[in-house]
């Protein structure tokens, strides 16, 4: 039953009816500081559920403060409002890259003391001459993908769920990137452009529009201790690196 519970890069929320539109954008300066935007564009439905929630806790502003804390030293809220559209933006800014670590993508539980539940990505920052350098470092499968392999039945029972799924998660899309302030030299992305580089990006919409596609996801795995990455690439509606650190290179201005 666990191989159906979750992807290691996905927030638990994805397992609500109200799904959601969220944007993370990791923004670093030629000094390892920087800001994290967090945007998140809410359904009808989940707009209702956490106009309940407010009801019952006026502390947001404590919320994310907790939220910035748990990011790493250094991390301060910079804004947290509410759009007239009644969607969600908060600021963050860093010191030093180093120190914090992050979830892979934003959601709807971001403002609980713990950042959220997802394996935190984490960065390494250097200069280089007249260069910075970042290291990445994405959430990982503890195990090979190439060990033991699950017993079909059970494969079986994660495609299934994950098919029961599909009406939940439509319209749900996320997106985390890394951009930096100056020109962008090298990066062992695939998912570079300009200035920007894209951690993830994935649309559940294209993911299930098509059965065969749909089928090649639910077989890369739903445990984070034996998913492959490497599995998801070529999945239509999916963009997600397969090296387990992606490194940017970029002058600063």
């Amino acid at each position: 039953m666990r191989r159906a519970a979750r992807l290691a890069w996905l927030p638990v929320v994805l397992l609500s009816t109200a799904c959601f539109q969220g944007q993370r954008v990791i923004k670093v300066n030629a000094d390892g500081s920087g800001t994290i935007e967090d945007t998140l564009i809410l359904s009808e439905q989940l707009k209702g559920l956490m106009a309940m929630a407010d009801k019952k806790d006026n502390d947001q502003k404590a919320k994310m403060k907790a939220a910035a804390t748990a990011m790493g030293p250094g991390v301060s809220l910079v804004s947290d409002e509410k759009t007239p559209e009644g969607n969600l933006k908060s600021v963050f800014a860093f010191k030093d890259i180093n120190q914090i670590k992050v979830g892979m993508s934003p959601g709807p539980d971001s403002g609980e003391k713990k950042e959220n539940s997802q394996a935190p990505l984490s960065f390494r920052f250097a200069r280089q001459g007249n260069k910075s350098v970042l290291t990445v470092v994405q959430p990982q499968p503890k195990k090979s993908a190439d060990g033991p392999k699950v017993p079909e039945g059970m494969d079986q029972m994660a495609q299934g769920m994950w098919a029961m799924m599909k009406g939940m998660i439509q319209g749900l899309k996320l997106k985390t990137v890394v951009q930096v302030n100056g020109q962008l030299v090298k990066s062992n992305s695939p998912y570079a452009q300009g200035p920007v580089v894209t951690l993830l990006d994935i649309d559940f919409d294209q993911i299930t529009a098509d059965d065969a596609n749909f089928k090649k996801f639910t077989q890369a795995g739903s445990d984070p201790d034996t998913m492959n990455p490497k599995l998801l690439q070529g999945v239509k509606g999916i963009k997600l690196s397969p090296e387990p650190e992606v490194v940017i290179e970029f002058t600063g201005k």
